[in-house]
């Protein structure tokens, strides 16, 4: 499946729905935005999805921007904020952003991992630096290529629940593995996988490791990495993504 695959996904209705129906921040995102983002900042907020981070992220901006490539996430964010920018472009050329127009840019939930190749991650990367200003923030996750398990959802379990949460988490964790081991990106610590979330989806994975020269090729340093299942979690084996803080140093 190409990235017009992917895109074809999130102009569905179905998936539009599942986007709209999240809410509230994971622990990770919580953490990052507390530390690094200041209040009454530019923020320009990619891959918004049907707006999860958008009530935290426009409370603390100055100015709040939304972006998606999808029409119809672009849609129906402004049906429901019709209060806030929502802006339709691909987060590859970013046009219609002038050059140090933000303190920050957040790119979360994977966003970036829908870019179907290496020159297209280089040119996203490119883009966020040249739309910030000196020193701006840059947050963003990105799937775990190294991902070996999964760990149970525990937190509201009661009873029988909760030994059905880990057995289901075992069975997961099965899965994953067998999927991983052979996987070449499993391997090569990055590299593009077939997921099968939302019917099948075609993912970039990473690792710290991976994503270290990446960033910095395009002018950023890291700050921070934490754990996809922070605090709860610290193996990078059951890490389902990684993010990232980082800083624009050129």
């Amino acid at each position: 499946m190409s990235i017009d695959g992917n895109l074809q996904k999130y102009q569905s209705d179905a998936v539009v729905a599942y986007y709209l129906g999240l809410t509230g921040l994971q622990p990770a995102e919580e953490h990052l935005f507390l530390r690094w983002l200041k209040e009454g900042s530019d923020i320009l907020d990619l891959g918004v999805g049907g707006g999860r981070t958008t009530p935290a992220l426009s409370a603390i901006a100055r100015r709040y921007v939304g972006a998606d490539y999808s029409a119809a996430m672009v849609a129906a964010c402004r049906q429901q904020w019709p209060d806030l920018a929502f802006v339709h472009c691909d987060a590859t050329t970013m046009a219609c952003f002038e050059d140090k127009t933000f303190d920050a840019v957040v790119f979360p939930f994977n966003g970036i991992d829908v870019i179907r190749s290496d020159e297209g991650r280089a040119k996203c990367l490119g883009e966020i630096a040249r739309v910030l200003k000196p020193e701006g923030l840059f947050i963003f996750s990105s799937h775990n290529a190294r991902v070996l398990g999964h760990w149970p959802q525990l937190q509201g379990a009661s009873g029988y629940r909760i030994p059905w949460r880990i057995a289901r988490a075992v069975l997961k964790s099965a899965s994953l593995a067998l999927r991983g081991l052979a996987s070449d990106a499993f391997w090569q610590h990055e590299g593009y996988i077939h997921d099968p979330v939302h019917g099948g989806m075609d993912h970039y994975v990473s690792t710290p490791h991976t994503i270290k020269p990446q960033v910095e090729a395009a002018g950023f340093s890291i700050l921070e990495v934490v754990n996809g299942h922070f605090p709860v979690v610290s193996s990078p084996s059951l890490a389902p993504w990684f993010y990232y803080a980082c800083k624009r140093t050129t």
